[in-house]
């Protein structure tokens, strides 16, 4: 959010939104130390109150971080892709070119590897994270059993599939879509 544009003589008003979208960004920057109610009010240039206005705890901040995060890079994306006339490998291709295509204004990779990294000491937090693995996984087998694979073969070229397509978006891989697409290829 850009609080430049603001007039300075109005009073800021802020959403919820507003602090859920600093708070990510300071995840995916710094890791979930950094999402904490005073330095994002120092951010965003208001007191603490405006956070407990919009939110009753930083727990709270948390499970809404996560929620978002969930439902628009797994639901969203599963939805829109099944909403969609595409054979198996298409829907396959696109699911693997976005983390490569994705622009947005949090770095989605970076935002991964925190909420993983967070999970490393919050249960809670790995529970959710072992949820949407699961939830992709189940969504990228089922695509692979409808291009004629068993459902045990259809789960191991699933899990190849998505570690594949996660550790690209992840170690950040700078190259061609061509090069993108012949690692594709070979996972089918």
């Amino acid at each position: 959010m850009d609080l430049s544009k603001k007039n300075p003589s109005q009073p800021s008003k802020l959403t919820a939104q507003d602090w859920l979208d600093i708070a990510e960004s300071e995840l995916a920057k710094s890791g979930i130390s950094a999402v904490r109610v005073e330095p994002l009010a120092k951010k965003l240039k208001v007191t603490k109150g405006s956070f407990y206005w919009h939110f009753s705890s930083r727990k709270e901040l948390f499970e809404k971080l996560l929620s978002n995060w969930r439902t628009r890079s797994t639901v969203a994306i599963i939805e829109r892709l099944s909403d969609i006339e595409l054979t198996p490998k298409e829907r396959l291709r696109k699911l693997f070119l976005i983390p490569y295509k994705r622009h947005s204004k949090t770095n989605a990779a970076a935002l991964e590897l925190a909420i993983r990294n967070w999970s490393q000491n919050d249960k809670s937090v790995q529970e959710i994270l072992n949820e949407v693995d699961t939830h992709r996984l189940t969504y990228i087998s089922m695509i692979f059993e409808n291009l004629g694979y068993e459902k045990e073969q259809a789960e191991i070229r699933a899990s190849r599939f998505y570690y594949t397509m996660q550790g690209i978006s992840v170690v950040n891989v700078h190259k061609e879509e061509d090069y993108i697409e012949q690692i594709f290829e070979t996972l089918l």
